[in-house]
This record gives structure tokens, C-alpha cells and sequence, in this order.
């Protein structure tokens, strides 16, 4: 949780956003090539034969591979986890969220990669067609599984429609797909989707010890987080400060210190000029609004100090005291 909540501060600005947007897209490209030029995927499916001869783009390739045929429960179903990746980006931030597809990508790519020279030098029929069927198995499938397993742990309270007709929790639909897990790992004859279920296990079960604070990734911090939000558009003055290259001016209207709260005091009281002419600096990845116009700055009124942060680690960082972070949750 330490290495990375460093790694955040140091590279949380290089997140990629709208990665749930992005993931639907690639899907999208995928169906279209594969209805009208199917030869195609043969040049971006995954192939460790000629991944070893030089074709290294097939490392990321293979993303666009379709992983069903297109009907419309495949529309719906792609809806769907478009819906539950958006939010679990919202929920956790975008770093967090890269973190668990693009280290999905990245475990699939290792262990295929490491189990090719393995059925190599086996030399059997079978493990010669376990080598074949790789660029069969080896979608998105079970990446988009891992990332409904994630949203069950993180909401599991919450009911969805299944279909937009099936009311149920996502509890109950995170036991049904484990349980499906199980069942194909077992059912599956071949080595290479069992692996393939296997590393997708692997990503979830690394990525939630990893991350053993998941009080910060809780439906409630993410329900705070709304409240702060909907408080904000709703009240004459934002809940949050606005990244502008002028401070906000405190209103004459004695109401607006119940609207606006402590924010516009801490504004006035600690306002900054950073070297770069910027006014507000997250204390956690060190964003100002320089980087990004469309990025919100709050001071958070549990941390000792003069701390900032952006929308994206506002709800998700630990509460400095005594110039500790997390020391209050010791």
C-alpha cells in the first residue's frame, strides 16, 4: 500500500483518464474488424510464436481481440462493464484503476509469455496445441470479469438489473462469477485457459492485498464524496476551490460562510503562489491547476496543516497529524 501510494505521488499525473471509455472503444474496434476484416486479428491476436520473431505489438495488440460474437446481449453486457469500470474509476481514482487493468495486461502477457517455452519443451501434441488455441484464449474476457469481481468487493450491497431486468446484488453476482470461474477451470481441458483464468484470479487477489486499506475504496467514501459534490451545485458557492489563476473573492452575503464552509476561510488564511505562478498543488500527486483547468482543489478539515488535494485523492488519502500521514489510524 506504501510502494503505492509513492508511486502515486510521483506518477499519479501520467494516469490515463477516461480509461473505462477507452477500454469500450478497443472492444468496439474489435467487433468492427472482426465483421469486416477478419483477416485482420490474425495480425494483432496474441501469438508468442511470432512475438519471438519481433511482432512485440501483439504484447498489447491482443487487447482489441473480440472476446464473443456481437449480439445485442454483448451490447448489453458491454454497457454494463463500461458502467462498473466507471465507476470503480471514480471510486478508487485513476491511478488505481490503471494500475488494475494495465497490470491485468501486463500478468497475462508474463505468465502466457513464460508458459510458451514451457509447452515447448514438453513437445507433445497437446501442449503444441495449447501453444495454438493462445490466440483464442488470450482477450479481454477475463480481464472484464476481474473487473466485475472488483466492483462486487467494493459494492457488494449494491443491486443492479441484470439486463435491465434481472433485479440483484452484487454480492450475489460476485459469487456467481467466481463459482462460473471455478466450474470452467475445472471443466476446461487445456492448460492454456485454465492459466489464462488463473492469471485474471491472480491480478484481483494482488491487486486487493496490495491495497489492504480499502477503507479508502469503500461506497462510502465514495457516497461522502458525491454528498461534498451535489452540496456544491446545489449551494451558492462550490464546496470545492476551482484551479484559476485568481483566487475566489469571499462573498459579502453572510449566508455564504455556511455554504461555502471552512474553504473559503482556509483559502483565505493560506493562500499559496507556488514558483511555477500556480495557487493550488494537491499535497499528493502535486497536480496544480496549471496541469489541468478542469481539476478541483479542497483542503481537508481532519489533516493538521496547511494540506491540499485534488478531486482525486481528497477522499482517498490518509489524514495527516502530526505531520504523519495515517498516524491517526494507528
Amino acid at each position: 500500500m506504501k510502494f503505492l501510494s509513492k508511486m502515486e505521488r510521483r506518477f499519479g499525473r501520467y494516469a490515463i483518464r477516461e480509461l473505462p471509455v477507452i477500454m469500450i472503444a478497443f472492444q468496439v474496434v474489435g467487433y468492427t474488424l472482426s465483421m469486416l476484416a477478419p483477416n485482420t486479428l490474425n495480425m494483432i491476436c496474441f501469438d508468442p510464436v511470432l512475438i519471438c520473431r519481433g511482432q512485440v505489438w501483439r504484447l498489447l495488440s491482443w487487447v482489441l481481440m473480440p472476446p464473443s460474437e456481437l449480439t445485442i446481449f454483448t451490447v448489453i453486457m458491454l454497457f454494463f462493464y463500461y458502467w462498473i469500470a466507471r465507476t470503480l474509476a471514480n471510486t478508487w481514482g485513476d491511478f488505481y484503476f490503471n494500475i488494475y487493468i494495465l497490470g491485468g495486461i501486463l500478468i497475462t502477457d508474463i505468465g502466457m509469455m513464460l508458459a510458451y517455452p514451457v509447452f515447448l519443451s514438453m513437445g507433445t501434441p497437446a501442449a503444441l496445441i495449447n501453444i495454438q488455441i493462445m490466440k483464442m484464449f488470450v482477450t479481454t474476457y477475463y480481464i472484464q470479469t476481474s473487473i466485475l469481481l472488483a466492483f462486487a468487493f467494493t459494492y457488494p450491497n449494491a443491486q443492479v438489473l441484470l439486463y435491465f431486468v434481472i433485479p440483484i446484488k452484487m454480492s450475489w453476482l460476485g459469487i456467481f462469477e467466481a463459482v462460473m470461474l471455478a466450474y470452467s477451470f475445472y471443466k476446461v481441458g487445456m492448460a492454456t485457459p485454465r492459466l489464462v483464468i488463473a492469471l485474471s484470479v491472480v491480478n484481483f487477489v494482488i491487486y486487493f492485498l496490495s491495497t489492504r486499506d480499502l477503507r479508502r475504496f469503500s461506497p462510502k467514501q465514495s457516497a461522502r464524496k458525491a454528498t461534498y459534490r451535489r452540496d456544491g451545485q446545489q449551494g451558492g458557492a462550490s464546496v470545492f476551490t476551482r484551479g484559476r489563476s485568481q483566487a475566489k473573492k469571499p462573498s459579502s452575503d453572510p449566508g455564504s460562510r455556511t455554504q461555502a464552509g471552512s474553504t473559503s476561510r482556509r483559502s483565505a488564511g493560506y493562500a499559496k503562489i507556488y514558483p511555477n505562478g500556480a495557487r493550488h498543488k494537491c499535497t499528493i500527486c502535486g497536480r496544480t491547476e496549471l496541469d489541468d483547468e478542469k481539476l478541483e482543489f479542497r483542503y481537508c478539515s481532519k489533516c493538521e496543516g496547511n494540506h491540499e488535494y485534488c478531486q482525486d485523492h481528497l477522499f482517498t488519502h490518509q489524514h495527516i497529524k502530526n505531520g504523519v500521514p495515517g498516524a491517526d489510524q494507528n
